[in-house]
């Protein structure tokens, strides 16, 4: 059997008998292999050659992609990023929870036998001798027994004991909250109306807070 143009075709249309289509695989491979010269264009001839290999290699078994594997450089890379991002959301946290402040607090300085400092972060507190302080900041309410200072870091407005109108203390000014009357009402005082007060009450307040 002879290779020509016609058997050529009939291979490509998949036409051809089993013995016909290794004989056609067979001439492929071989250049030396004996067949008719083809009257066929060169054009042509490339085209079917062309689609044959392409046939072809479809049988042919491809080697698997490699596989990119990450290099150890990059995958301490990443573990450091992660570890760097965990370390900042935990200090955040601790931060955030440093700082926070609880809007409902009591003090107080039954023990001690001198002035108690408190330094909260929207207010500081000098509690005198027997003092208790309850407040707040969320409601209003300023609860006290004894005489304290109040130093605001920002403007309040507290309810006291035996009044329900609020007063406003502001930022920057100083206040003597002093211990309950007969009455049952709260005094409070800023410390730029001191002198208003009863001598024998200022020299009081001023000794008991260190005032000069």
């Amino acid at each position: 059997m002879k290779i020509d143009h016609k058997l050529i075709e009939k291979y490509h249309l998949g036409q051809c008998s089993p013995a016909e289509k290794l004989l056609v695989e067979e001439w492929l491979l071989n250049d030396k292999f004996d067949s008719e010269p083809m009257t066929i264009s060169v054009v042509k001839k490339t085209k079917l050659e062309t689609d044959i290999w392409a046939e072809l290699s479809t049988h042919i078994d491809q080697s698997e992609a490699s596989k990119i594997v990450p290099s150890k450089k990059y995958y301490f890379n990443y573990i450091g990023i992660a570890a760097t991002v965990i370390f900042l959301l935990c200090f955040s946290f601790y931060q955030f929870s440093k700082n926070s402040e609880k809007s409902a607090v009591i003090f107080e300085n039954r023990t001690s036998t001198g002035l108690k400092y408190i330094n909260q972060n929207n207010y500081n507190i000098i509690l005198g001798k027997n003092a208790t302080a309850e407040i707040n900041t969320d409601t209003g309410e300023f609860k006290t027994s004894g005489n304290m200072m109040f130093t605001p870091k920002k403007n309040f407005a507290f309810s006291f004991s035996g009044t329900e109108k609020k007063r406003e203390l502001k930022h920057g000014e100083t206040y003597f909250v002093l211990k309950q009357q007969k009455n049952g009402k709260q005094v409070i005082i800023s410390r730029s109306e001191l002198t208003f007060l009863a001598p024998t009450i200022q020299h009081e307040l001023k000794l008991q807070f260190n005032i000069i």
